[in-house]
C-alpha cells in the first residue's frame, strides 16, 4: 500500500486535533469540592425522597390488612427507584477528603436496595415475620448510611427509616 503525503498530512492532523481536544479533557479532572459534591448530589437524594413518598403510600395500610401481596409491590418499585438513584449519585465525581466515607456511604445504599428487595419478598411470599425482621436490619443500616455522612451537610440524602416501616 503506498501512502501519499497528503493522506500522511492528513493523518497527523486528525491526530494533532485530538489530541488539543483531549488535553483539556485532563485538565478537567479537577478536584471536587465538597460543597459542589453536595450541590450535585442532593438533587438526585430529593428525586428519591419524593419518589419514595409516593411509592409508599398505602403501603402500611396494606401489610396491616394482611394484603402482604399488595405491600410487596411497594418495595419491589422502591428498591427499583433507589437502583437508578444509586448509578445516579456513583456517576458523580467525588472530593477526595470525603473518598472513603462516600464509598462506605453508597455501599450502604446498595445495602438498602437489597433490603427494599428482600422485604418485597418475604411480603409476597406472605411472611410477614420474616419482612418485619428485615426491616430491622433496614433501620439499622439505614443508621449507619446516616453515620457515614454525617459529616456532609446532607438535607435529602439522609434516610428517614420510620417512612418505610
Amino acid at each position: 500500500m503506498h501512502w501519499d503525503k497528503s493522506k500522511w498530512l492528513g493523518m497527523a492532523g486528525t491526530l494533532a486535533l485530538s489530541l488539543a481536544l483531549g488535553a483539556p479533557l485532563a485538565g478537567a479532572a479537577e478536584e471536587t469540592s465538597r460543597e459542589d459534591y453536595i450541590a450535585r448530589v442532593e438533587p438526585i437524594c430529593k428525586t428519591n425522597v419524593e419518589a419514595n413518598s409516593r411509592i409508599f403510600k398505602g403501603a402500611k395500610n396494606e401489610v396491616k390488612a394482611g394484603e402482604l401481596k399488595k405491600g410487596s409491590t411497594h418495595f419491589f418499585r422502591a428498591a427499583t427507584a433507589l437502583g437508578k438513584t444509586i448509578k445516579q449519585i456513583e456517576a458523580v465525581p467525588r472530593p477526595a477528603a470525603d473518598e472513603a466515607k462516600l464509598t462506605r456511604w453508597i455501599g450502604l445504599l446498595h445495602g438498602e436496595q437489597s433490603y427494599f428487595q428482600k422485604i418485597g419478598s418475604a411480603l409476597a411470599a406472605g411472611d410477614k415475620y420474616k419482612a418485619q425482621n428485615l426491616s430491622v436490619k433496614l433501620n439499622r443500616n439505614s443508621n449507619q448510611a446516616n453515620n457515614a455522612i454525617l459529616a456532609l451537610d446532607f438535607k435529602y440524602c439522609r434516610i428517614d427509616p420510620s417512612k418505610f416501616n
